[in-house]
């Protein structure tokens, strides 16, 4: 909010290639008055700017999100000023608002330069005072069909209608309850069915109220009949047939015969030879195969308007729409039409046009930091990807991608750390062993099998490059993943990993000063699950985005002594993040919120009371906490990591909380890159459960109720972005206002400031 007070007040605005000598269109507002919420306000002056005429419309640019340019502004002209007012009172009567008024105000300013005249510049501001009126509300709604059948649906369904008693009455509400009962009956067989077979009848003395094209008078005897109802004016609406024209409109069709063609050429003129044509049927449906690249089986799976059934426009959308979101396929299109064999039979022709088989893409990677793990220094890393696609496995219309990444990281002693590692992942487009109590949240056709593989090593070499530790891990993931709309699920029933760590003796050294290192850094075993839900969800110009994870690993196998033992992890393991993004013309804000926390448990004493390190939470980087490098916030306010071997040392902890918000802007366009900035604020840390142990140093590094918020760390800065068709380069600065370690001296915020010892970050993409 202060932001926005900054840029408002320091705001200026310069009109460019503005006609001369003439008077120009400068800015226009519209303001809504009477009594609604602020919101609806702001909503209605949005829609009614929508209206203006085109001569009083204002394009801006945004520079920097501060400076703002009117670029060819039009000339002002009074006769579009009416047009305008005519346009927004039947915005508002369409609305269901009567008898409203508008009034304009128009401000002219002349900017005049001295050694310059005739680049005066004639601004014209135009300001619309707008008093909508009394909003109509819907009183009896009703339903007159003269088809009994279609009669009957839609008094079956009439709790899901979208006319409510009560409800602000508006054009557009009866054309969605139009639109509902077209779907529901072709939903139900009506095929031919439309929109133009049904009209609302309103009530018609406030139905006149509403016709903009009355004088005054009218108006006013109009509103004498309505005397009684002049505070809260209702309207009764009855919905109706149209005589039948044509019967076919009034008849259930069922579909008939399906002629599938699953591998057309992508070209029209691509020729084939006939004797190439494979031709066989089975159930109603024959299949039509050039070069037999698709089993039978699995063309059938997804096919949900079958032979016999009663048609239903839900299932032909969600035919058509399952074929061109497999991937196998870059175009998939179905035709109905009536079968010669009986006048209420549909047969259906699906063709479908494959994509390419395979796709292979190279990538390059590149980072930078200024102290990584357990290791003093500074790196640079750069890794090469080659990434595998199969959009058509086992003939199946399965997805497999294969991915082996080969990276090294520069330090003191030339190559520091080189890692390699192979991934294999196959989609298959059905939920295979899925239990039926699942089925509401992974359905047939909305959900595919997961099933996953990883290997990696990792040999990490010390600043002397003698050997550090060198890490083996090996993982293997099924479940399930579903998307409904704009909701995903993902539930990893069995997931497995196995890390080896064998570690150096001057390694386990190291970690014998550092308990909490000590603890987390161990070969273990992962047998867990997983859980996660992603929803996006888009309300004007603000869009919201909700993430969660859950994990749990040896709930039930930690009772077999053996594993318990052994090197099985026992924990639990959850995160939420909620993001939300304001989208203007030129500039975005964006905010994040971020709180995980796990429990290790199980095993007595303290050798397991900290997750392992791949799955504990740290902080700072480019995407985080960007005051602080990688891995360097926290633990809390403990000085034990700040102080330990030249405060070099990694923190991993159980829970962390997070806040960030940042707002961006263009800056213009360099050699067709495009320049972005921002400027954001960080603030959080990390925490253990319990601490470690109970040195004076490690006083703060536990997560309380009561004090946390302390030990919150707070960084803000800007950065440049440097925006490439499909790459975003970030280099961010960042400043600590507020360290932890530092919440003892009386100058918690701004401790020794010295603005030049910020942090550099650079980072690819948008940090959320």
């Amino acid at each position: 909010m202060a932001l926005a007070i900054l840029i408002s007040l320091f705001a200026c605005t310069v009109p460019r290639k503005y006609p001369l000598h003439r008077p120009f269109v400068f800015a226009t507002r519209i303001k809504v008055e009477g009594n609604l919420k602020p919101s609806e306000k702001q909503d209605l002056a949005n829609r009614l700017a929508n209206q203006l005429d085109d001569s009083l419309r204002v394009q801006e640019v945004s520079i920097a999100g501060v400076f703002r340019r009117v670029i060819n502004p039009p000339v002002f002209d009074t006769a579009n000023l009416r047009r305008s007012i005519g346009f927004m009172v039947a915005l508002l009567n369409a609305s269901g608002y009567f008898n409203p008024v508008i009034k304009d105000t128009i401000h002219r300013d002349t900017v005049r330069f001295d050694r310059h005249p005739e680049r005066d510049q004639y601004r014209v501001r135009i300001d619309f005072h707008v008093l909508p009126g009394k909003q109509l509300q819907l009183d009896s709604i009703g339903f007159a069909l003269s088809t009994p059948a279609l009669e009957n649906l839609a008094l079956q369904t009439r709790d899901k209608s979208l006319l409510r008693k009560g409800l602000p009455y508006s054009k557009q509400l009866l054309s969605d309850e139009l639109d509902r009962l077209v779907t529901l009956f072709q939903n139900n067989g009506y095929f031919k069915f439309s929109k133009q077979d049904l009209y609302i009848e309103r009530d018609t003395v406030l139905a006149g109220l509403l016709d903009p094209t009355l004088d005054p008078f009218q108006q006013a005897a109009l509103l004498a009949k309505l005397q009684e109802k002049r505070d809260h004016p209702t309207m009764n609406v009855i919905v109706l047939q149209r005589p039948v024209v044509d019967s076919s409109h009034i008849i259930p069709y069922r579909l008939g015969h399906i002629t599938i063609y699953p591998d057309l050429p992508a070209l029209q003129e691509d020729t084939v030879v006939v004797s190439n044509i494979d031709t066989s049927s089975a159930s109603g449906f024959t299949l039509i195969t050039r070069t037999n690249k698709f089993k039978t089986k699995a063309l059938l799976e997804n096919i949900y308007t079958l032979p016999g059934d009663l048609y239903q426009w839900r299932k032909y959308v969600q035919t058509v729409n399952r074929f061109n979101q497999l991937g196998a396929w870059q175009q998939a299109t179905m035709t109905l039409n009536p079968s010669d064999s009986s006048d209420s039979i549909l047969d259906a022709t699906l063709k479908l046009y494959p994509n390419k088989k395979y796709d292979i893409a190279p990538s390059l990677e590149a980072s930078y930091n200024t102290n990584d793990i357990l290791v003093s220094g500074s790196l640079f890393g750069t890794a090469v990807a080659l990434t595998l696609n199969n959009r058509n496995a086992f003939r199946e219309a399965a997805q497999t991608t294969t991915n082996l990444r080969a990276g090294v990281e520069f330090g003191g002693n030339f190559i520091q750390t080189t890692d390699f590692t192979l991934s294999h992942s196959i989609a298959i487009p059905k939920p295979i062993s899925r239990p039926g109590i699942l089925s509401c949240v992974f359905p047939k056709d909305s959900t595919r099998t997961v099933i996953s593989g990883n290997a990696s090593y990792t040999d990490r070499r010390d600043t002397s490059g003698n050997e550090f530790f060198n890490v083996r891990s090996i993982n293997g993931s099924f479940g399930w993943e579903s998307k409904m709309g704009n909701k995903t699920y993902l539930l990893n029933i069995f997931n497995v990993e196995y890390t080896d760590l064998k570690k150096s003796p001057a390694f386990q050294t190291y970690l014998n000063s550092f308990p909490s290192l000590n603890l987390a850094f161990k070969t273990g075993l992962v047998m867990s699950s997983q859980f996660a839900y992603t929803s996006v969800k888009q309300h004007g110009i603000a869009t919201d985005f909700f993430s969660g994870h859950v994990e749990t690993s040896g709930a039930t196998l930690g009772f077999i002594k053996s594993l318990n033992d052994g090197a099985l992890w026992r924990f639990v393991r959850g995160d939420v993040t909620y993001r939300r993004h304001w989208d203007w013309r030129t500039t975005e804000l964006a905010v994040r919120l971020f709180a995980g926390g796990g429990i290790a448990y199980g095993k007595p004493g303290p050798e397991q009371e900290t997750l392992p390190f791949y799955k504990a939470f740290f902080a700072g980087g480019p995407n985080t906490m960007r005051g602080w490098t990688i891995r360097q916030l926290g633990l809390g306010s403990a000085k034990f990591y700040d102080t330990a071997d030249g405060g070099i040392l990694d923190r991993f902890g159980d829970i962390q909380l997070e806040a960030n918000i940042e707002y961006r802007f263009p800056l213009g366009t360099v050699l067709g890159a495009k320049l972005q900035s921002a400027i954001y604020g960080d603030a959080g840390n990390i925490w253990d459960r319990r601490p470690i142990d109970t040195s004076p140093a490690q006083v703060g590094s536990d997560f309380q109720l009561n004090s946390f918020y302390k030990a919150i760390a707070v960084d803000a800065g800007t950065g440049l972005r440097i925006v490439f068709p499909y790459l975003l380069i970030r280099l961010d600065y960042a400043y600590k206002l507020k360290d932890p370690q530092n919440i003892y001296f009386p100058d918690t915020w701004f401790h020794n400031f010295d603005l030049f010892k910020g942090q550099f970050q650079l980072g690819i993409g948008y940090p959320f």
